[in-house]
């Protein structure tokens, strides 16, 4: 039988925009079970309390053995598959926090996993061991703010990156890449280098990925019709935006919205 126990936290309010974030949660299934990680406007980095076994899908599911998983923005679904018991805490980062906290161009954590452990060393295996240590969830997430706090910028300078991502997110993607350059005073091709080095992904998938997230969450907790989202999440008709889901996801809007009510948004169980 599969069981699942989720727990939200929320970040630290001196960290601000930095972290969206945090989720606890406890899983067992009997036997391999296979996930999708679905696309969403925020990093993750996962930190696993009981070491699972775990494969990614690569062409073939291949063993995966980083330690403390961070996951960049991405357009499509990453599969992978997990057996037995497992527990963990993701926390859920802006791209340009993710930029400060790592130090590396952000391009590269769309396609791969990466780990926080090359970046950061003893630092980040020392946070996994307390926080598999801590005895509640309110304690995780207490030792959670207590690190952020201390490994990212107590004001960190908002640039141009900073600046644009934040005003996509502030109208869930629905803006033209021409527009938002506008609105900066930069040309459109030095907000895409911008964009690829601190965000991960191009301005026009930025936008791309901030909608699907906004009609995920709409799908999963709204029980308004498919054309009502379509419009609300900036999308020209519900053709255009069935067309996108089954690009992203690989499935109809309808679809995905059984699959977010009985799994969550950040893991559907994959057919």
């Amino acid at each position: 039988m599969f069981t699942r126990e989720i727990v939200h936290g929320t970040p630290h309010e001196d960290l601000g925009r930095a972290v969206t974030g945090y989720l606890g949660y406890r899983t067992f299934w009997p036997g391999p079970a296979q996930w999708q990680l679905l696309p969403r406007g925020f990093v993750m980095v996962l930190f696993d309390l009981e070491a699972p076994q775990r494969w990614v899908l690569r062409g073939r599911y291949q063993r995966c053995d980083v330690v403390v998983p961070v996951s960049g923005l991405h357009d499509r679904v990453v599969r992978f598959a997990q057996a037995g018991r497992y527990s963990g805490i993701a926390a859920c980062l802006s791209p340009t926090a993710a930029f400060a906290l790592l130090g590396v161009e952000m391009a590269d954590f769309g396609r791969r996993w990466g780990d926080l452990v090359d970046h950061l060393g003893s630092a980040a295996r020392d946070l996994l061991g307390r926080l598999a240590d801590a005895v509640d969830w309110p304690s995780r997430f207490a030792l959670l703010d207590q690190f952020l706090l201390r490994a990212l910028p107590a004001r960190p300078a908002v640039d141009l990156a900073g600046r644009a991502w934040q005003r996509l997110r502030s109208v869930e993607g629905a803006l033209s890449v021409f527009a938002l350059a506008e609105e900066f005073s930069v040309s459109t091709r030095t907000l895409e280098t911008r964009f690829r080095r601190e965000i991960g992904v191009s301005p026009k998938n930025a936008a791309r990925i901030l909608r699907f997230h906004h009609a995920a969450r709409l799908l999963e907790r709204e029980d308004a019709g498919l054309t009502w989202i379509a419009h609300e999440c900036g999308y020209t008709d519900h053709a255009h935006f069935a067309k996108d889901v089954r690009a992203m996801v690989g499935c109809t809007p309808t679809e995905l919205r059984s699959s977010l009510r009985a799994c969550g948004f950040l893991q559907a169980r994959a057919e």
